[in-house]
């Protein structure tokens, strides 16, 4: 996995070498505190990123395969053998995972999937809507892309998480596209050139719906698919 990532990151700064720009992370190490995450969260977390990592990359793939002239980029002609290592990363974190079985049975697992699966696929969704341009100039909507690996990464997730998001609830996607909205508010109003305390208050409303919305949807009743482990495995 740690060779598969640094070839992945020569990859990327050969990109970005080729339009002059370089990436030093050595900063951070001496500015930012290092935080402790429990490795429960880690596992979880880092198996989703490493799914919907799979997801995102082989549908821009195959899509580029189908429409070559949106290529902007010889990066991308690498993307096939680059998702299928997301995907064998995914199913390591899987097998750690089912090596303890208190990550994925009982009701604090419950809690923490739900979580972390909407977490992951919020994130996803918010952060790309703000570059629908770039996800045009290769050939993508960038709403119809997050739908579709957000509804593949919630069935790769079944095989191994008890639950999943019932994503077809028609409030899913509407609760998103308004915390998407609310996103790009907060967004707008940080480029304002205004006191700190003016944006506090304009922005103290916003994050209030923000987290309401994300309570709603965290609630909407998940998919249970842990009697189906049997027909899977």
């Amino acid at each position: 996995m740690a060779r598969d990532e640094a070839r992945h990151a020569g990859f990327l700064n050969k990109a970005m070498s080729d339009f002059n720009i370089t990436l030093d992370l050595g900063f951070l190490t001496k500015s930012r505190k290092y935080t402790f995450f429990a490795p429960k969260f880690i596992f979880y977390a880092t198996y989703l990123s490493e799914k919907i990592g799979y997801w995102r990359y082989i549908t821009i793939y195959r899509s580029l395969e189908k429409n070559s002239e949106f290529r902007i980029y010889p990066i991308f002609r690498f993307f096939e053998s680059w998702c299928q290592d997301e995907n064998r990363h995914g199913d390591f974190f899987a097998a750690l995972m089912k090596s303890q079985k208190n990550l994925l049975t009982g009701t604090e697992s419950r809690f923490w999937c739900r979580f972390f699966l909407l977490s992951v696929f919020a994130t996803m969704y918010l952060n790309d809507l703000q570059r629908k341009d770039f996800y045009a100039s290769i050939g993508l909507d960038a709403k119809n892309f997050d739908t579709y690996v957000i509804r593949k990464t919630n069935q790769s997730s079944a095989k191994l998480f008890p639950i999943i998001l019932d994503i077809d609830n028609p409030k899913f996607f509407k609760i998103l596209d308004k915390c998407a909205i609310l996103n790009q508010t907060l967004i707008n109003y940080d480029k304002q050139k205004t006191l700190k305390i003016i944006k506090f208050f304009k922005k103290a409303p916003i994050l209030l719906l923000l987290g309401i919305y994300f309570l709603n949807l965290y609630f909407l009743k998940p998919i249970d698919v842990e009697n189906t482990w049997e027909n899977i495995f």
